[in-house]
Parts: C-alpha cells; sequence; structure tokens
C-alpha cells in the first residue's frame, strides 16, 4: 500500500542570514523568517507491519538508509547490556560470514554499517552510492535477520565493553552523568549504571534469545532518503522484508524523571574544575506552551554563545569553557538539563549566577532583540539539521517516533517565531530550582562549604 504525502521538513531551502542593512556596531539586522521548500513523502506497507518511508532529495548521487527498531535496553531485563552487547556481535558478521567479509561488502558499496541500541530504539544504517541502495537494503536486512551472532567474538566483545565501563568510571563527567541519571530514574533503563559484573552475566544464549525475538517486522520502520530508483528501492524492500516475522508491536519507554529535588555531591580530590549537571521534568513537547519553554531554554543556555549563561559565565567572567542546556524529549515528558565543567574555585559563585540567571527571565521578559536573535539561531538550527540525507530522516523519524501531527514540521519555524517576550517570561517560572536534581562532582575539600551556603541550595536534601 502506497500513499503519497506532503510533509514539512526537508530540502530547507531558506535565507536566515540575509543581505541587510549593518546597524551601527557593525552587526547585521536579522534577516526575514526563513522560506522552506519542502519534498513529497512516499509511504510503504507491508502485510507483516512494517513501514517504509522513502523521501527523494537532493542532487548528489547518494542515498542514506536508516532501520528503526522498536526496542533497545527497555528489553534487557535482568540482563543490563544485553542490547548493547547483541548490537555489538551483530557487527561480526552476515549469513554465517565473518566480520572482515561484511564490512567488505559495505565498503563495495560506497559506505559502513552503523548499528547502535537507546533505550527504545535500535537502528542500522548505511549511507551509499545511489546505485547501490537496493543491494544496501538487502545487507541491512541481512544484519538484522541473518546476523552470523559468532560464539568465538563475545569474549574479546565483553572485554572491550567492560574496558569501555572502566574508562567513564574513571572519568569525573561520566561518573557525575551515572549518578545524575541513576537520581532522576532510579534503577530502570536509563537509571541503571552498567557494572563489569552485568557484562559477565550476559550468556551467548541471551544474545541469540534477543536477536531472535526483539528483531522484527512489526517494530521497523525503513526510511531512504536521497537520490535513488523509487522501483528499485520498493522492491528490494519487498524483497528483504515480505516473509519477515511480524512479531510484537514497538517497545515504548514510558520513564518519568523524579521531581523530587536533591544535591548530590561527589568528590574527585585534586580536581582543577566542578562538573555541574542539573536537571528537572517539563512538560512534553506536545503540551500547550512547550514552543515559548524551549525559546525559554534557549535564551538560558540552548543558543551557544548567544545565550545568557554562556554569556556570563564564560564570556564575562572566564569561570568556564561553556554551559550548555537543553530539552532532551521522552514520550510522556520532557527533561530540562544544564551542563558545565567550571573552574574549582568559582564552583558555589557559578551556581549561584546560575540561579540568578533562571530566576532572572522568570521575573523579566527579555528584550525583543535579544528573542530575535535566539529566534533566527533556533530557526537556523533547525533547517541545517534537515539539510542533509541523515538530518531528513532524523527529523522525519522524529514526527513518527512521537506520533506528531503532520503540520509539526513545516509550522516549527512560524510557531517559533510566534512566541513573545512575555510567553518567554511565563515559561521561564517552570525552571523551579526546588525540584532540580543537582549533581556537583569536584574537590569536594575546597567547594563543599561555600556550596552549603548557595542561597538556592539551603535547605536541599544532600547526598
Amino acid at each position: 500500500m502506497i500513499r503519497r504525502l506532503h510533509v514539512a521538513c526537508a530540502a530547507a531551502v531558506f535565507e536566515l542570514i540575509c543581505v541587510s542593512p549593518i546597524r551601527a556596531n557593525g552587526i547585521p539586522q536579522p534577516g526575514p523568517a526563513p522560506v522552506v521548500s519542502l519534498p513529497s513523502r512516499d509511504e510503504i506497507q507491508l502485510a507483516n507491519g512494517l513501514n517504509a518511508t522513502l523521501v527523494p532529495y537532493g542532487h548528489v548521487p547518494k542515498t542514506t538508509i536508516v532501520i528503526s527498531i522498536g526496542t533497545g535496553s527497555i528489553a534487557d531485563g535482568a540482563r543490563p547490556g544485553l542490547a548493547q552487547l547483541t548490537t555489538d556481535l551483530m557487527k561480526q558478521g552476515v549469513r554465517g560470514g565473518d566480520a572482515a567479509s561484511f564490512y567488505r561488502h559495505a565498503a563495495k558499496l560506497g559506505g559502513a554499517v552503523n548499528i547502535g541500541a537507546g533505550v527504545d530504539s535500535l537502528s542500522v544504517s548505511i549511507d551509499v552510492l545511489a546505485e547501490h541502495a537496493p543491494e544496501a537494503i538487502r545487507l541491512l536486512s541481512d544484519v538484522l535477520r541473518h546476523p552470523t551472532l559468532p560464539e568465538s567474538e563475545l569474549g574479546r566483545l565483553k572485554t572491550d565493553l567492560k574496558r569501555a565501563i572502566a574508562v567513564s568510571q574513571s572519568q569525573q563527567q561520566g561518573v557525575a552523568a551515572d549518578a545524575f541519571a541513576a537520581r532522576l530514574y532510579g534503577d530502570g533503563p536509563r537509571g541503571h549504571r552498567l557494572q563489569e559484573s552485568d557484562v559477565d552475566a550476559i550468556t551467548y544464549s541471551d544474545i541469540r534469545q534477543y536477536a531472535a525475538t526483539e528483531l522484527t517486522a512489526s517494530r521497523s520502520r525503513i526510511y531512504v532518503a536521497g537520490k535513488y530508483d523509487r522501483a528499485a528501492v520498493e522492491h528490494a524492500i519487498h524483497t528483504a522484508f515480505d516473509d519477515w516475522a511480524a512479531g510484537d508491536l514497538p517497545r515504548m519507554d514510558h520513564s518519568l524523571p523524579s521531581s523530587t529535588g536533591s544535591v548530590i555531591l561527589i568528590d574527585r580530590p585534586g580536581a582543577k574544575q566542578s562538573t555541574l549537571l542539573i536537571g528537572m521534568p517539563v512538560p512534553a513537547l506536545t503540551s500547550p506552551g512547550y514552543t515559548e519553554l524551549s525559546a525559554a531554554n534557549a535564551v538560558l543556555g540552548g543558543a551557544g554563545l548567544m545565550s545568557r549563561l554562556d554569556q556570563n559565565l564564560r564570556e564575562e567572567k572566564g569561570w568556564t569553557y561553556g554551559v550548555s542546556t537543553q530539552i532532551e524529549s521522552l514520550r510522556d515528558a520532557g527533561l530540562w538539563v544544564l551542563f558545565a565543567d567550571v573552574n574549582t574555585p568559582d564552583t558555589a559563585a557559578a551556581l549561584r549566577e546560575i540561579f540568578n540567571e533562571i530566576r532572572g527571565l522568570a521575573a523579566s521578559s527579555p528584550s525583543v532583540e535579544e528573542l530575535k536573535r535566539v529566534q533566527n539561531y533556533r530557526a537556523g538550527h533547525f533547517l541545517m539539521g534537515a539539510s542533509s540525507r541523515e538530518g531528513l530522516i532524523s527529523q522525519v523519524a522524529f514526527v513518527d517516533r512521537y506520533a506528531l501531527s503532520a503540520d509539526w514540521l513545516p509550522s516549527y519555524i512560524q510557531r517559533l517565531q510566534a512566541v513573545t517576550p512575555d510567553g518567554v517570561r511565563t515559561a521561564a517560572q517552570l525552571f523551579d530550582p526546588s525540584r532540580m536534581t543537582i549533581v556537583v562532582a569536584g574537590d569536594l575539600s575546597k567547594i563543599k562549604y561555600e556550596l552549603e551556603g548557595v542561597d538556592a541550595l539551603k535547605g536541599a536534601d544532600f547526598h
């Protein structure tokens, strides 16, 4: 079944920075809202439930293919690390062949196969010369349906994974990130800190069972973007996947981050910098006012050097190389996150300034000029994200993942440009320090006393 849809995001033709009068200070005035030209999108649905999305794009004779499967570490169960180790073993050959022949095959097509697993999304992808797109689809089918999974390679892959765990646990940022996730999500797939003992517990039988039961047609969607022979690609999809078992529906993670504020201090004796991670739950991206919230995040720390936190802590005070904030999309909520590494002597002062900026934006609307700069930055970032085959697929898959409306992408820039300064101020009032999880990793002998005196942390639950 094929239906042609007109979608909103893609070949972005825009003039975010345009020829315009120069102000006295030498900074160009913001240009008009970008003009976006959108390609068509073909949908194919197989009888077994597999869906495919084809998007013709660009003039370069190359094709990007991504297969997304609705599973991941959410299916690890009592074997944390199972999805990761399974995808590692899937890279070691197909149809009884070895890794060397697998990689040579991909190289002859003009690309390399990438495989990875998240919490509830596992993907395989390749970028190839357009003439080889049908063969690339067949190769990705073999990766999912006929992986060799050589047991002889399992020991080596376990050693590699345990080494990566040890390296992460030896680094300050890795330790802080583990503590941050555990406090927000507990011991579930998003919060569990993978241990070497977890890796040791995984058996070869576990991996074979995961590959056989989790990788199924009803959980899968194929994305093809670029230049390609439409008929040949469609035929390759049917040939490679028509007889794939339907299996169960996609797994979906509905984890919600904790809204109970707390402060976690991690001692790193001798550290020259302190790692700061701050986060709290915010409304989901489909909630009313989300665009205003996104703009408020950009004003604070989500627009690079134009953001207030970067201007304050980096440009004015020189305490850090940079402060970044973002809103991570979850299925039923969002997670606002701030990250920075700051000089050890300036740790407490940096936190004061961070909370001062948060309170300041919640109390007073940004100027029209400041908001316009941030709006143009975010619009340009959005369009640049859809100006490549990979970025285009990412945008379309984002809409599919969160079941967004058909006009969500095409209307994004218009919604963003419609945000008002007062709307930003109102949205910023959601950033409540009392509901934030705050992780500080650094030399506690030099920073703890001053941290306990930060107004926003007084009365906080310290760990």
